[in-house]
């Protein structure tokens, strides 16, 4: 535990991200799942197996062997294209993005803990207006950085062989910060106004998790799989101020608003006072032949209805449909190293939790990867590989192509075992 909290150092407060679609609600939510995971759509709710973490169901903590513990270590780099009707950008970045650790206990419980993102935000854009009352031409600018980290701790039983339930309770914890300031670039004489609005939010989830996993002989297995993570009363701490700078000169601070000259007011840029963090369901078929095949679907239902609003935009229903396929043409072959590994290719489509000027967004992707083993060890180096895009052009919106690399190291070992010598 003491090596997670130290890792969670670099990760706490770095963003993923540089989208304005971030300006809204909590950020962007990040797909969850180490690359094992994304390379296969994102899916992971009915993935049984004993050589990963797979966090994404804490039933799936079960399947680790007897006297096995892992580790888990991951970075990502982001490449985002944001177009318009008339423009476009161009963005990248690259960061930590996880650490964990699981352990078998015995035959029957599994255990496991990390650090995995939740949400991010960052964005820096400027709007050009004209004045409402005198027409006078007004520049308004937007920022804003800063995410929110998952510290999850789980355990799961696995129950007359084939049903594994498990839990985990997931700590989000992290900080959003946004500014917003108001300018008139002709009228010297004029004041400028900007406000900086910090959400520090600290809650934890409760996530419950369940597996039925079938094998007939060495040649076929099912698994179902479902998660449903319980929704919480989030008592967020915002700290919100407004300055007024007159004439260039001096500053005068007010609590909630200011008038500038001529008559503008700058409220909060979003709305950030407390909200129910809504439950969160998700289902999932897996299928194929043990050690070589596996064919995984998921489906995730979260109604964010009513829970954050503010000018333009408002959270909605939100879905989200994934699949995948894993396959391993030999893990028992003793040539050919291309037979040891591993190789993963899905894609999701989402209908996302963000409403704006009346348009649900919607984010869909494509995703592949590779896993690379270390001859007689469970031990890998995974890589995915995702091509998305999200948004729309239409009604003066913004269309955002992306491309993610994420890799990962899951070292193996074992514990707690008796050494004999002759």
């Amino acid at each position: 535990m003491t090596i997670l909290l130290l890792a969670s150092f670099p990760l706490y407060g770095q963003f993923n991200t540089y989208s304005p679609y971030t300006r809204f609600g909590l950020g962007d939510l990040v797909r969850g799942g180490f690359p094992q995971n994304l390379a296969m759509g994102g899916t992971g709710i009915a993935i049984h197996e004993n050589n990963r973490i797979n966090y994404l169901n804490p039933a799936s903590f079960a399947a680790l062997d007897s006297t096995s513990v892992y580790f888990d270590f991951g970075a990502n780099t982001f490449h985002n294209q944001y177009m318009t009707e008339n423009y476009s950008n161009t963005w990248w970045n690259m960061n930590l993005h996880h650490v964990a650790f699981a352990t078998s206990v015995g035959k029957y419980l599994g255990l496991s803990a990390g650090i995995v993102p939740f949400s991010s935000i960052g964005y820096n854009i400027k709007q050009e207006y004209n004045d409402y009352v005198t027409g006078d031409a007004m520049d308004v600018f937007y920022k804003g950085d800063g995410g929110i980290m998952n510290f999850y701790l789980g355990a799961a039983l696995k129950l007359f062989d084939r049903v594994s339930v498990g839990a985990s309770m997931n700590y989000l914890l992290g900080r959003l910060t946004r500014e917003r300031m108001i300018d008139f670039p002709i009228q010297s004489t004029y004041s400028v106004a900007s406000s900086l609005e910090n959400l520090d939010l600290k809650k934890p989830l409760f996530t419950l998790g369940m597996q039925y996993k079938e094998v007939v002989g060495d040649k076929f297995f099912f698994t179902l799989g479902g998660t449903h993570t319980l929704k919480a009363n989030v008592g967020s701490s915002m700290q919100y101020s407004v300055t007024n700078t007159i004439y260039g000169t001096s500053a005068a601070y007010v609590n909630d608003t200011v008038t500038v000259n001529p008559l503008y007011q700058v409220i909060q840029d979003t709305l950030g006072n407390d909200f129910t963090m809504p439950s969160r369901t998700g289902v999932g078929l897996a299928l194929g032949i043990p050690g070589k095949l596996i064919i995984t679907g998921d489906y995730v239902l979260q109604d964010w209805t009513g829970v954050l609003s503010g000018e333009n935009y408002s959270l909605t229903n939100a879905s989200s449909l994934h699949l995948g396929v894993e396959f391993t043409p030999d893990v028992e072959a003793l040539r050919g190293y291309h037979k040891l590994m591993t190789y993963r290719v899905g894609g999701y489509h989402s209908n996302y939790y963000l409403m704006v000027n009346g348009h649900q967004l919607e984010d869909n992707g494509i995703t592949f990867g590779v896993g690379l083993p270390v001859r007689s060890l469970k031990s890998s180096f995974n890589v995915a590989f995702t091509l998305g895009t999200r948004g729309t052009t239409d009604d003066n919106l913004i269309k955002e192509n992306y491309g993610i690399i994420t890799f990962n190291v899951t070292l193996h070992d074992l514990w707690f075992r008796k050494r004999r010598y002759d």
